[in-house]
């Protein structure tokens, strides 16, 4: 005797029901999945930008050719690698960590300006004790840090 079921009932093999009943699958929450590529392109990039705007902003007229200033720009981006090991990288990672459960990129972007923007000024603002120009050197490496992320939108994985 040939026994016949209903399939529309069955879940994928490995999916679990939800606790709250009526059979429907476990909703996990998103998650956004980052990888050392991301990381280190996102980092490099904004490197590379912070530099770029320290050397418009203060390196103007310090070299006669273009080629001068993109060797500025090199030293001044392996100056921001470097500094930014122990104190950029950190705060990088730490966000990306607590921003795993939100799937919307641009509030990734947003809080990519936002949070090294605040403490990079309070930070400076304290060593300098001023507020102008550490505000906008603040701005600088919040809108580097931004940019960098915003150009890794792609390698990130949002997992549903």
């Amino acid at each position: 005797m040939t026994e016949k079921a209903d399939d529309d009932a069955v879940f994928p093999a490995g999916a679990a029901t939800s606790p709250l009943g009526a059979g429907a699958p476990l909703m996990l929450a998103p998650r956004v999945t980052f990888g050392p590529t991301a990381f280190v392109t996102g980092y490099a990039i904004a490197c590379l930008l912070v530099a770029a705007i320290a050397t418009v902003a203060i390196g103007w007229g310090t070299s006669r050719d273009f080629w001068g200033y993109l060797w500025i720009i090199v030293i001044a981006a392996f100056y921001a690698a470097g500094i930014g090991l122990v104190t950029a990288a950190p705060v990088g990672l730490a966000l990306g960590l607590l921003l795993r459960g939100v799937p919307n990129q641009w509030l990734h972007v947003l809080a990519f300006f936002l949070v090294p923007t605040v403490l990079a000024w309070v930070v400076i603002g304290l060593l300098a004790g001023s507020v102008g120009v550490p505000l906008l050197m603040a701005l600088a490496i919040g809108v580097s840090s931004a940019v960098g992320r915003l150009a890794v939108w792609r390698l990130m994985d949002v997992r549903y």
